[in-house]
């Protein structure tokens, strides 16, 4: 079979006619219909793996765009070990056309709206194209309403149940002919076919799902060169699933989409004689219309090899994995630090520099005075600097002490440009003023940033209140993001709006059409020490939302595990509004202890998760007042602390990032990061920091990233199982044993 992976032979025979072949033997003898065979004797399988094909939404939702064809390859569809392998090729097709394939020769087919039919080899087995061009038809197939093939025959089904049917003289090269043998024929059988929630083939058996059912019937020849569908046989009931297609002989796979991302898109794996769940879960977020290249027999795979794509991935070189040496804990400091610039760079120098405690009276839920705990002044380089008092005020060393000893600090910094324009910059950091009473060696300290000023237009007298419209969180960078059931690489935008989508070319340092990024900033007329002047908060919206703290991999024989107990160790983006649009600032660090134990096993291999525990979260408007007058006006989404919603999960399972595993990015990822393990052993990430999970958690519209610190209770675990041979990992951002891997994924 093209582009399918072979190994060894097998007992198993072909099905595909056997349950309607010995119900219509009678029919056979006094009809003149002859059975058609199994397409290949037990002896002879050596098909184990199955490419299938992933019809992609077009993510704009534009019926002319692009969409995109994924290749996913079906490691064992029949085996325990089934897994879908991403095989990491694409292509791009118009969103108008209609894709198809079947037959286990590795062709695919395109019907487009113009009236064609185009044939498609896939050579990426072999290191070519996805979509190689192999022949154009003049067949207008734009109207079907589904298209089915086993490579030889092709049934275009209209809507209202009619049927014609072609014969493909090429079927293992796609170049031959496509002659019509059967037009407009109509049956309650075709109707159904028409009418089904999906419809698929696999050799001679035509399968569709209809309201959790799954039925067959069989194509058989007749005198003539012509065929017919015949008989209908019950394969399952209670099926929960929108979408099945057949790998192969006695196997089926569904899809099951819901309104949540994170569990939408699940892929299980069954076999039909009897039916029987193989993999209840063999991955998610694959969204999109699937069908698999079905060829005519499965067999299982050798299951001391792991799974790979094309050809053996190259495995020399490489160390067993180890652990390393703990880092060193950080010294307690009193003094934070930092710099502010203008919009283009360059310093902003001579400004006065407020250190404010947000974590006192966070939980108020009226306005308070926000607590200073010291001021500093901009260098010509515009680094500041400030060393806090060896006793710190009351309130502000309970807000330390209940977060484990790591202090959180605003640093406000506020100008005015020649030409009158505000300009204002809010910097999160913290500090160790003393050892730290859960272990601080990744949470803290973290200051020394560099933050540029930002107009300060938000009005206080028509933004006393930040009004939210839910209906445009579907319109927000922070929505779409949220809700895509896939991981998106990389991290979130800098500048976000929370009511739409930003410009690629926005420009926050626009005001009244002129660029100020470049303008000098003076101090403001009234020093921010002032005794007539006071910064003023309150609360806009709180919510607790599930944040994404890390993740674990599990690939070929192993189980991941993640474990998140005792205290908190996460740092989570902040975001601030000054000018009419969110830009993502420093992080805060949550390292409060808690009484969870938190986390997950994989309940098989080739399973990888992420995982989300409960924050709460807050939005609140500060204002900077002089004298009664108010100077400056912004707000700021911020996380307050681990917190359980009532009769809530003390944390849960997030979207699949088993994408990352398998053989094709371990091709593509540094001999340098890889190790491997023996049967039997495991591996645990317990030092350094995570990588920034981009997409971590989406409050007030804004979507903000977190990274969380490895240690004794925060790790990322990896155990093999028992088969020969070894098990590779690599790390992300670097080698196991550094503490800068983030994470690793496994082959």
């Amino acid at each position: 079979m093209a582009n399918s992976q072979t190994r060894r032979p097998s007992s198993r025979t072909a099905w595909a006619l056997s349950a309607v072949l010995v119900a219509s033997a009678a029919v056979t003898a006094q009809g003149g219909i002859v059975a058609q065979p199994a397409a290949a004797a037990d002896s002879e399988c050596t098909t184990f793996s199955v490419p299938t094909y992933v019809w992609e939404p077009n993510p704009d939702k534009n019926i002319a765009g692009k969409r995109v064809l994924h290749k996913y390859m079906d490691w064992g569809p029949t085996s325990a070990d089934t897994d879908l392998l991403d095989t990491l090729q694409t292509a791009s097709l118009p969103g108008t056309s209609k894709v198809f394939t079947g037959g286990g020769n590795g062709i695919l087919y395109e019907a487009t709206l113009g009236g064609q039919v185009k044939a498609y080899k896939d050579n990426t087995a072999t290191g070519g194209a996805l979509l190689t061009p192999v022949k154009t038809y003049s067949l207008n197939w734009s109207a079907a309403k589904r298209i089915l093939t086993n490579g030889e025959w092709f049934l275009v089904f209209a809507s209202d149940g009619t049927m014609d049917i072609y014969k493909q003289s090429s079927p293992t090269t796609g170049d031959g002919t496509l002659t019509r043998i059967v037009d407009n024929t109509k049956s309650s059988i075709t109707t159904a076919i028409a009418g089904a929630d999906d419809a698929w083939m696999v050799n001679s058996a035509v399968q569709w799902l209809k309201d959790g059912a799954i039925q067959q019937t069989a194509l058989l020849p007749l005198s003539g060169s012509s065929v017919k569908l015949f008989g209908t046989t019950d394969i399952a009931t209670g099926v929960d699933a929108t979408q099945a297609w057949a790998p192969g002989p006695k196997a089926i796979s569904t899809q099951s989409l819901t309104d949540d991302p994170d569990t939408t898109g699940q892929v299980r794996a069954f076999t039909t004689s009897p039916w029987a769940s193989t993999d209840d879960d063999v991955r998610s977020g694959i969204v999109g219309e699937i069908m698999a290249d079905a060829g005519p027999c499965l067999t299982a795979p050798d299951p001391n090899i792991a799974p790979y794509f094309g050809t053996p991935p190259d495995e020399t070189g490489g160390e067993e994995a180890s652990e390393g040496t703990a880092d060193p804990v950080p010294a307690p400091s009193r003094t934070v630090t930092g710099t502010f610039t203008l919009g283009n760079g360059q310093p902003a120098a001579g400004l006065p520099v407020t250190v404010t405690a947000p974590d006192v009276d966070l939980d108020a839920t009226g306005q308070t005075k926000q607590t200073v705990v010291g001021t500093a002044t901009t260098a010509a380089d515009g680094s500041w600097s400030l060393t806090l008092p060896a006793t710190l005020p009351t309130a502000v060393q309970q807000a330390k002490d209940h977060n484990g000893g790591i202090l959180n600090l605003d640093a406000i910094a506020m100008g005015v440009t020649t030409s009158g324009v505000k300009m204002l910059g809010v910097d999160s950091l913290s500090a160790m003023t003393d050892q730290a009473t859960v272990d601080a060696s990744i949470a803290g300290p973290d200051n020394g940033h560099s933050v540029k000023l930002v107009p300060n237009t938000v009005d206080s007298t028509n933004e006393l209140k930040d009004t939210l419209d839910d209906t445009t969180e579907s319109q927000t960078y922070a929505g779409k993001r949220e809700n895509n059931p896939a991981v998106l690489d990389g991290e979130d935008p800098t500048w976000q709006s929370d009511t739409s989508t930003l410009a690629a070319d926005y420009n926050p340092y626009l005001v009244d059409g002129k660029d100020v990024s470049a303008d000098a900033v003076r101090a403001p007329n009234t020093p921010l020490d002032s005794g007539s002047c006071e910064t003023i908060r309150v609360p806009v919206a709180s919510k607790i939302k599930y944040t994404v703290v890390g993740e674990a991999h599990a690939g070929w024989d192993s189980k991941a595990i993640f474990e998140y107990e005792s205290s908190m160790n996460t740092s989570i983006e902040t975001a601030v509004k000054s000018n009419g649009n969110w830009a993502l600032g420093a992080s805060k660090e949550l390292s409060q202890s808690v009484s969870i134990n938190a986390g997950y096993t994989s309940p098989h291999p080739h399973y990888a998760k992420q995982y989300k525990v409960p924050i709460e979260y807050v939005n609140t408007r500060s204002q900077y007042i002089c004298s009664g007058s108010v100077r400056s006006t912004w707000y700021k989404i911020e996380p307050k602390r681990y917190q359980a919603p009532a009769q809530g999960a003390l944390g849960k399972i997030g979207k699949d990032v088993s994408n990352k595993d398998g053989s094709e990015n371990f091709n593509h990822s540094p001999k340098a990061n890889r190790n491997y393990l023996y049967a039997n052993n495991s591996f645990q990430l317990a030092k350094g920091k995570s990588v920034k999970f981009g997409g971590a958690v989406s409050f007030f519209h804004v979507s903000m990233g977190a990274k969380t610190g490895y240690d004794t209770n925060h790790k990322q675990k990896i155990t093999a199982g028992n088969k020969s041979g070894k098990h590779w990992i690599w790390g992300k951002n670097g080698t196991l044993s550094s503490g800068k891997a983030g994470v690793f994924y496994s082959k």
